[in-house]
């Protein structure tokens, strides 16, 4: 490959195309695919530790601006069954890059990690908020919904849910309504 201008934004979209075709994207590799030495790289990340976060905080990014596009004026219990349908499909979509960030702990090391997830965190509520009048009750539905979410993506994305009876689309979307109108009515 012909040598590329160096960016942080290069470098991440070259770890995000390793990830997605199943290689890890380290130092090397990323170097190798942009054209350059591996060295390079540390003037925009300084670690590989760095640079896994900046992926993370980049694919935090881009879900939530996807979300945002999607469910625009959306409200109530299915505007969340929207926001976590469609996050579901882009997760099972990029199944490799989600994988990658869901092994990611956790971290305050990272501010624009940190600032990702708040982003998505403050859509996720403002719309919980349209349907549940009290914290705890936005709490335990944002938790609900995420291990939901999560758990599917997981099931799915990995073929545990073989038995096709009834689609895992419409069984997480069933599971999702009866577990918030459980929530609204306590």
């Amino acid at each position: 490959m012909p040598r590329q201008i160096l960016s942080k934004q290069n470098i991440i979209q070259a770890s995000v195309n390793l990830i997605e075709s199943g290689e890890e994207p380290s130092f090397a590799a990323v170097a190798r695919k942009l054209g350059t030495k591996s060295q390079a790289l540390y003037g925009y990340f300084a670690n590989q530790r760095a640079l896994s976060y900046g992926i993370v905080a980049w694919a935090i990014k881009k879900m939530t601006s996807h979300l945002q596009e999607q469910i625009f004026g959306q409200s109530g219990i299915s505007g969340i069954v929207s926001f976590a349908v469609e996050f579901r499909q882009v997760a099972l979509q990029h199944f490799l890059l989600t994988q990658f960030v869901l092994k990611m702990p956790r971290t305050s090391a990272y501010p624009e990690v940190t600032a990702a997830f708040q982003q998505l965190k403050r859509l996720l509520n403002q719309l919980l908020a349209t349907e549940f009048d009290d914290a705890q009750s936005q709490l335990l539905a944002s938790r609900c919904g995420r291990d939901l979410l999560i758990g599917d993506i997981i099931n799915v994305g990995t073929g545990w849910f073989s038995d096709k009876s009834i689609s895992a689309d419409t069984s997480f979307q069933e599971l999702l309504i009866a577990n918030l109108k459980l929530i609204k009515q306590k």
